[in-house]
């Protein structure tokens, strides 16, 4: 093993224990290996936690008030809810309470609770924040729910519950009518590429994480981590080697082509070794090349650049900051303007419990 790879593993071990891992996660656990290693050491030791999407209505306004921990919600209706904003899990403060239920925060401050039907397995909410997939238990498959009209999608993928016992990611096309799931850790680590229109289930190499899905026949982008590089993988093109150890990237921007990465340094004496740079990366997922580096305004010090999403428009991609102690502020969701690196607040998270952004790349 070598010295990069022990010392993404050491800073997994001495990361602080803020609750925020959970929201890339949805109630799964991190990779206990390369994933979650890198994604702390490209956040300085932070842990956080998404196509053209309608989630640029989203504008700088008062924090949303949210449910206090620990009372009630009314139940999600079956129909007429507003796009989300953002979900969460609040955290068990006894030992005997069971695993809380997922509650939903719209754009206009309501918030409701999902049926227990709904609390296993995957659950995701397209970027534009209208439509939420989840797994439903009892016919064993993963259905997508528009949140205003109440129409439901059946995924055509039958899948047992253990899939979703270890680690899983549950990626959505914009419409949330195309989407990719896949497991690690079990038995069986299915990695499939679902058409809920079309009916249709295409099987993808194990091994390849989820990056981005496009609607209808659009792209797929997968991505592989290496020791000191990663590949990235836009489907019927050849992979691209990306000179950083990282998950953290956007999903496809609206030109069908472009991705955001986290910007990043190494340093074989320093420690952590791997640091963000406090810039953002953009490059061709299709062919590679030349890639454009802007430096990122406008983020408070104490938070860092953690996670990336969805793009709001064709020059503005979502990120989300936190900070690195248990004990720092809210991370808040930013956009980003990729010609200029300024950012402007769109709104801040629940500092406790499980959290769920619309269109994060996890």
């Amino acid at each position: 093993m070598n010295p990069l790879r022990e010392d993404l593993h050491a800073l997994a071990e001495q990361a602080p224990a803020v609750d925020l891992a959970a929201l890339a996660v949805r109630g799964a656990r991190r990779r206990r290996t390369t994933r979650l290693a890198v994604a702390i050491a490209a956040a300085t030791c932070l842990i956080a936690g998404g196509g053209t999407v309608l989630f640029q209505q989203l504008l700088p306004k008062p924090p949303v008030v949210l449910t206090p921990p620990q009372t009630t919600a009314p139940p999600l209706p079956a129909e007429g809810v507003g796009p989300v904003e953002q979900a969460y899990r609040q955290n068990c403060r006894t030992t005997a309470c069971t695993k809380p239920a997922w509650r939903i925060v719209t754009r206009d401050g309501d918030t409701y609770e999902l049926a227990p039907s709904r609390e296993t397995g995957p659950l995701e909410v397209t970027a534009d924040g209208r439509r939420l997939a989840y797994y439903n238990s009892k016919q064993r498959t993963i259905v997508v729910r528009d949140l205003a009209s109440g129409r439901t999608w059946k995924s055509p993928l039958t899948q047992p519950a253990k899939d979703f016992s270890t680690e899983y990611a549950l990626r959505l096309s914009p419409n949330g009518l195309r989407f990719i799931v896949s497991g690690w850790g079990g038995s069986r680590e299915p990695n499939k590429l679902v058409d809920v229109e079309r009916g249709t289930v295409s099987d993808l190499p194990r091994g390849w994480w989820p990056v981005s899905v496009s609607d209808g026949s659009g792209p797929v982008v997968l991505t592989k981590a290496h020791d000191k590089t990663s590949q990235v993988w836009m489907l019927g093109h050849d992979p691209i080697t990306i000179p950083d150890f990282t998950y953290a990237y956007s999903a496809l921007a609206p030109d069908g082509r472009t991705l955001a990465r986290l910007g990043q340094t190494v340093e074989a004496n320093r420690s952590p070794m791997v640091q963000p740079d406090g810039s953002i990366v953009l490059f061709d997922a299709a062919r590679g090349g030349k890639e454009t580096r802007i430096p990122l305004s406008g983020i408070p010090a104490e938070l860092q650049p953690a996670r990336l999403g969805s793009w709001l428009n064709a020059t503005e991609v979502t990120v989300v900051a936190a900070p690195g102690s248990p004990r720092g502020p809210a991370s808040i969701v930013y956009a980003v303007d990729v010609r200029t690196g300024k950012s402007r607040e769109l709104f801040a998270l629940r500092q406790h419990g499980t959290y769920l952004i619309p269109g994060l790349v996890d």
